[in-house]
């Protein structure tokens, strides 16, 4: 969540290196048309190339575009930085032409300052309503809440309420208290105790939390113990899907592994982070929506064949659908070609018990299910969920929604992985994890896979566990 380090944030400054390098060097290239100066000489391609990538170096770190400041703080900010280019241009000019038509460089440079620069500041103007509008979006625009309002708290509640390019939106803070608002502040609603959060937060009714107690203690009404209420909300907080971000004005680090984060100029302390957001987001699903309809395009005579041979195999219907969860433990239905056969006698028991995982040798699979499921071609239905928006190509498989809640209360953090869309493979399949996870210490592998790969996530690792499902699923290791 780092306004300086997340992936979507390196993708946008990205995309205000382009777009600067655009303008500048599209103004240069007019210029030297007018005067005559074709723009296919070898000349003016170095030329133009070269300050095109130096117009990309000065704009592509210039992080304040997007960050909490004014715009006119912004823009005044971003001249001032582009006073670099004619320093760069007078000199790849002097370069190339020595001392002859000294005059007629400098008008040149002029010129084109006259025309770039307000081109320059308009486009970060564009640039900046952008993100704003891409951070507000629906499936972007973030709900937040404090737990505790500290002096760092207070500051960072203070410039989010200035900062709505961020695309978060305060819901208010838990305290012990109301806490009092200085002179002129604006404080959050207050929604009540700390324990008053517990139903909310199972609800997964935040996407980020704000830890900012320290070690707050709290006296049980039936006794001399005093319970620590920041592991208990951390703990809490393990069971959702919200990032959660410790205010360093807290001392609760102990056996909790922590990454720096930033925030509207104030430094945090990232329990989870979730770094698919923004730009990165809608760039994922691109990717998601072209893959899956590539891969339908291509396969569909594969999955008709299938489903013709599952029809004649045995009694029941082609397709197979389980609700799970997805997205911020939102319900969704999940498609497979069905693999076992239809019992409608145990349809009580299964109610009762619980969906059961399928093991080796299982006698409910039919002949051309273990087939399918060895080669997990019983997933491919699942490239509708994807292109209907309730599944990725790359993320944690889902699990039945039994299992959810019943892993959920024996691992820490299991929830977590539920802060991003499901995939029809992930990191931990590539790893050995694919298939029957019948034990704890099984599923916390997984958890810890699917965790790393939400807090590292880029489309460079997408692509990589893309490739590497292939000889998994070739190889059908842990297949059942």
């Amino acid at each position: 969540m780092s306004t300086q380090s997340t992936h979507h944030h390196r993708l946008f400054m990205a995309l205000v290196g382009v777009i600067s390098a655009a303008l500048n060097t599209g103004a240069l290239v007019a210029l030297l048309l007018l005067r005559g100066q074709t723009g296919d000489t070898p000349y003016t391609r170095a030329l133009t190339g070269a300050f095109a990538v130096a117009a990309f170096v000065v704009f592509a770190r210039f992080h304040l575009v997007a960050s909490a400041r004014h715009l006119w703080w912004m823009l005044g900010r971003g001249a001032w930085r582009w006073c670099r280019l004619p320093v760069a241009l007078m000199v790849l000019l002097f370069a190339t032409h020595g001392d002859s038509g000294t005059t007629a460089l400098r008008t040149l440079v002029v010129q084109w300052a006259a025309i770039a620069l307000p081109l320059q500041l308009v486009g970060l103007a564009v640039l900046r309503g952008v993100a704003h509008s891409v951070n507000n979006a629906p499936g972007n625009l973030r709900r937040a809440v404090f737990f505790g309002m500290g002096r760092e708290a207070r500051k960072l509640n203070l410039r989010l309420q200035r900062s709505p390019i961020l695309g978060i939106h305060v819901m208010g803070y838990y305290n012990d208290a109301p806490a009092t608002p200085r002179d002129g502040e604006t404080l959050p609603p207050y929604l009540g105790r700390y324990e008053d959060a517990a139903t909310r937060i199972h609800a997964n009714d935040y996407e980020i939390v704000f830890l900012a107690m320290g070690q707050a203690a709290m006296a049980r009404a039936d006794a001399t113990q005093v319970k620590d209420i920041t592991a208990d909300i951390v703990t809490r907080l393990y069971d959702s899907t919200a990032a959660i971000y410790l205010v360093p004005e807290l001392h609760y680090l102990e056996d909790v592994a922590t990454t720096g984060a930033d925030l509207a100029g104030v430094p945090l302390l990232a329990l989870h982070d979730v770094p698919i957001l923004g730009l990165s987001r809608m760039l994922k699903r691109a990717v998601d929506i072209a893959g899956a309809a590539l891969l339908l395009a291509l396969l569909w005579p594969v999955m008709l064949a299938i489903a013709l041979v599952i029809r004649l195999d045995s009694p029941g219907p082609v397709m197979f659908r389980q609700r799970r969860n997805g997205e911020h433990g939102r319900a969704i239905v999940v498609h497979k070609f069905r693999s076992m056969r239809v019992a409608a006698e145990n349809e009580g028991d299964a109610q009762e018990q619980g969906v059961r995982q399928a093991r080796s040798g299982d006698d409910r699979i039919t002949a051309v299910g273990r087939y399918l499921r060895r080669t997990s071609l019983d997933e491919l239905p699942q490239l509708f969920n994807v292109l209907g928006g309730s599944m990725s190509l790359v993320g944690p498989r889902p699990h039945a929604a039994e299992h959810n809640e019943e892993y959920r209360q024996l691992i820490p953090g299991y929830m977590l992985r539920h802060s991003v869309k499901p995939g029809i493979t992930g990191w931990a399949q590539i790893n050995g994890l694919r298939g029957l996870t019948d034990t704890p210490d099984k599923m916390q592998r997984r958890v810890e896979y699917d965790r790393y790969y939400i807090t590292h996530w880029s489309l460079w690792l997408d692509l990589q566990i893309l490739l590497k499902t292939i000889p998994s699923i070739v190889s059908g290791r842990n297949a059942v």
